[in-house]
């Protein structure tokens, strides 16, 4: 009889998760600070004050993180605790910096190009897309799941950009290509500090 398979709370977080969740709730807070301002003030404060709320959270429990971590590092045998409290040293590897300079490339290369032929109005719709479609990388280099759905909801909002301008509606572009964008990386760097789950066999009642 085959065994019960079911999930289980993951207690050690995913590797750099304090550090990615400051990374994108602060591009976060950036993408909806920059691309709001044409929105009236009346909806415009409220939302910068929701996401500053979110990446002040981000920060706030990524101390509370690496704090619980430094304590549960000095918790154990000296001959067991790895160097900065962090098994196997940082995630950050080979791996990860030529996804972070292909990135920088294409934003830079592709932004100069679409300003070239005369589309400025789509730099914001581009950024979003090479944003997204980067997560789908990270995702298979640090094991995460929830990179491949927050790379497919950014991307559809820069490639909704894209759409948008052959529509020929040009204003709500940073709207939906920016300001969703940004929402998009402030919730899902918050998320990230929610209970992570794994699956595991359950032995026979």
């Amino acid at each position: 009889m085959a065994t019960p398979i079911t999930p289980t709370p993951r207690t050690t977080p995913a590797p750099g998760r304090e550090i990615g969740a400051q990374i994108a709730g602060a591009f976060g807070m950036v993408f909806v600070s920059i691309n709001s301002t044409t929105l009236a003030p009346p909806v415009r404060v409220p939302l910068l004050v929701v996401a500053g709320t979110a990446l002040l959270a981000i920060v706030l429990l990524s101390m509370r993180s690496y704090r619980r971590q430094a304590q549960a590092a000095s918790a154990l045998p000296t001959h067991t605790a790895q160097p900065g409290g962090q098994p196997g040293g940082s995630p950050f590897g080979r791996a990860y910096w030529l996804v972070v300079g292909i990135e920088a490339v294409a934003l830079f290369g592709g932004i100069r190009i679409i300003t070239g032929l005369g589309f400025p109005e789509l730099g914001v719709a581009w950024v979003a897309f090479v944003v997204g479609t980067h997560f789908f990388a990270l995702a298979r280099i640090f094991r995460l799941a929830r990179f491949h759905v927050l790379g497919a909801i950014v991307t559809t909002f820069g490639i909704a950009g894209f759409v948008l301008r052959a529509l020929g509606h040009v204003e709500p572009i940073t709207i939906v290509s920016g300001v969703l964008s940004g929402l998009a990386l402030l919730a899902f760097a918050l998320g990230a500090f929610a209970p992570a789950r794994s699956v595991s066999p359950r032995g026979r009642g």
